[in-house]
């Protein structure tokens, strides 16, 4: 993450800003796939915070949920200030065991505190964005001390070496488990793609809250088939990640930079035939699938995404009747 402290000017503020958001949909992907890649309802931890026990994975997915919504923020107020926001995104590991990816995520929070905290704005300047990043901050030092707690308790409780989840080698032979694995990278395209309409749409709240209810959809979608994948012996993949001999995934590229559609007309021109494809591949993954809890979820899924192709179908057709719209 590239450092930017002193913030004078207008083109000032963007760059930092821009900086920030891409951390933010790093973090927000990669917290979700260190999660994703381990047990649920195995490990717990005393959090510091909310003083109660949890479950290290499910607050592992809020966190990164948070995280979300923080780039949610930096991409609304870049469009209020006239820039465009990035897509881009730092760089994503998930490492073999559990922990070392607790330690990243926690370095990460430090690193990003820091970033919020220093920053050096010129007096009286943008006084409401200074307000914002420090609240960002704060979010930031919490999840610094549920990360903290979290290593403590695994490695106190003899779980310093756990790993986390590994595909069965014969699954590279399985047409369904390859098809969850489309299905899934589909998911987390569309999830992002809503999500770059969203902001780019912010300044009209109907068309922008639409679209964010079927962004939230595609991730709870994502959610489902992590666990399934699991259920099948399998884990979910970083896209575009190569590793190394000891096992370690880096991708530089792990989701989208750049998605079609420039002003609203052709941004939900291109929503519909990327929901389309999703439908297809629902319904050849459910002719491969057994009766049962697994082919019981995939329907929901379908149904609900044959939802969004007859809300965005209708989103477009609107459009197209209303002149000078943009």
């Amino acid at each position: 993450m590239e450092k930017f402290k002193k913030i004078d000017t207008h083109e000032d503020l963007l760059k930092y800003l821009t900086i920030a958001l891409e951390h933010e949909w790093a973090v927000s992907i990669e917290y979700l796939y260190h999660a994703y890649s381990m047990p649920k309802g195995k490990f717990f931890y005393e959090d510091p915070i909310m003083k109660q026990r949890n479950d290290a994975r499910g607050q592992w997915i809020q966190i990164g949920i948070d995280e979300m919504y923080h780039a949610l923020q930096l991409g609304v107020v870049i469009r209020q200030m006239g820039g465009i926001p990035s897509f881009r995104s730092d760089e994503v590991i998930r490492y073999p065991r559990i922990v070392d990816n607790l330690d990243r995520d926690r370095q990460t929070e430090d690193l990003v505190t820091d970033l919020y905290q220093s920053a050096e704005f010129k007096e009286f300047a943008y006084p409401k964005v200074q307000n914002m990043v420090l609240n960002i901050s704060y979010d930031e030092v919490r999840h610094s001390k549920q990360f903290s707690a979290m290593i403590r308790t695994m490695v106190d409780g003899g779980n310093a070496d756990a790993l986390i989840f590994e595909p069965k080698p014969e699954n590279d032979a399985r047409e369904d488990v390859r098809l969850i694995h489309e299905i899934s990278r589909l998911e987390n395209d569309l999830m992002h793609r809503y999500l770059k309409f969203v902001l780019l749409f912010s300044e009209h709240q109907d068309l922008s809250q639409r679209l964010f209810k079927n962004s939230i959809n595609h991730m709870r979608f994502w959610d489902k088939l992590s666990g399934i994948l699991v259920k099948m012996g399998d884990v979910v993949r970083i896209e575009n990640a190569v590793r190394d001999d000891k096992g370690v995934e880096r991708s530089r590229a792990p989701m989208p930079t750049e998605y079609a559609g420039r002003n609203r007309i052709s941004a939900l021109e291109s929503l519909i035939p990327a929901e389309e494809e999703l439908v297809a591949r629902y319904e050849k993954i459910i002719g491969l699938t057994p009766d049962g809890e697994i082919k019981d979820q995939l329907k929901i899924q379908l149904a609900m995404t044959r939802e969004h192709v007859f809300t965005q179908d209708w989103l477009l057709k609107n459009a197209r009747k209303i002149k000078g719209l943009e």
